[in-house]
């Protein structure tokens, strides 16, 4: 038998060939992206297949297709604390995530508990599964799919898959920390109109008027002037001790950011409360004030 001897060069070339191979650019290559509200964490891994040119929906996705939105292996998401995808209770764990494409009308979006299944298992219809109806909409196209989080506010964000002009939506909705509900018999005795004097650096005035007022079960502040732009209402909400307050303040009506390094402290006289003092986190005095009347 003859045996071909090949250069040494060439054997080099071949070898050398191993690392480069091993190191080669995938065609999908992975991802995550990780959001956390109010102390929930939510983590989407997921691979991202890129158009090159292709039809998409139809064609390289199947219409009735059980899709995981991504490659490899299934999209996963993975939530620290129960929540809410679309008003559809979701306990907290890992899933993967699946949609079931259709060419009309609502598509389907699927978590399964099992998290670790490659992406052409297109698993059937299950009692653990959850599922619940999406609607797809049209948006300028995107060459790699993209997972990302959308309108984040303090109680939830929106989950979005791009791909192509196609995108998919879903409200994450999370469990909350606090609670903006308050009993009469607590609130009551704060109501009234406050002068206050402002000791931090950066207020526009020295001097604001504080209003508080108790309606559908929830303690409302308002100054004027405003002190900050973004501090132009606030809830009060009770810390768990139930020695003093914090606020969450609000933006055009919308809660936006709950503030828990600030104290509102009361001090009651009466039955009712008489004076007010904010403080930091440290302690420092931010406003003293007393009521007005």
């Amino acid at each position: 038998m003859t045996r071909v001897r090949l250069p040494a060069l060439t054997l080099l070339a071949v070898v050398g060939l191993a690392p480069a191979l091993r190191a080669q650019v995938r065609a999908s290559e992975p991802a995550s992206v990780s959001q956390t509200v109010d102390g929930t964490k939510i983590t989407i891994e997921y691979s991202r297949p890129r158009a090159r040119g292709r039809e998409l929906f139809g064609k390289v996705v199947y219409w009735g297709e059980v899709w995981t939105p991504g490659a490899n292996m299934a999209t996963t998401i993975d939530v620290s604390k129960d929540v809410t995808l679309n008003g559809t209770a979701v306990p907290k764990g890992k899933y993967s995530v699946w949609i079931v494409v259709r060419q009309s009308g609502d598509w389907t979006f699927v978590l399964d508990p099992r998290a670790s299944l490659f992406h052409v298992a297109h698993p059937d219809s299950t009692a653990q599964q959850i599922r619940f109806p999406i609607r797809p909409g049209e948006v300028p196209f995107t060459e790699s799919l993209t997972w990302s989080f959308q309108n984040l506010r303090v109680d939830g964000v929106t989950l979005a898959m791009d791909w192509g002009k196609v995108r998919t939506s879903v409200d994450l909705a999370v469990t909350p920390s606090y609670n903006l509900k308050v009993g009469e018999e607590h609130a009551r005795p704060l109501v009234g109109t406050y002068d206050l004097t402002w000791l931090s650096q950066g207020a526009k005035s020295k001097t604001a008027t504080l209003v508080i007022v108790y309606e559908n079960g929830r303690i409302r502040g308002e100054w004027t002037p405003v002190p900050y732009p973004e501090w132009e209402g606030f809830y009060l909400i009770a810390a768990a001790s139930g020695e003093y307050f914090f606020p969450a303040f609000t933006i055009n009506g919308q809660l936006a950011d709950l503030e828990r390094s600030i104290a509102f402290y009361f001090t009651m006289e009466g039955g009712k409360a008489v004076a007010v003092r904010m403080q930091d986190g440290s302690g420092a005095g931010m406003a003293t004030g007393k009521r007005k009347g």
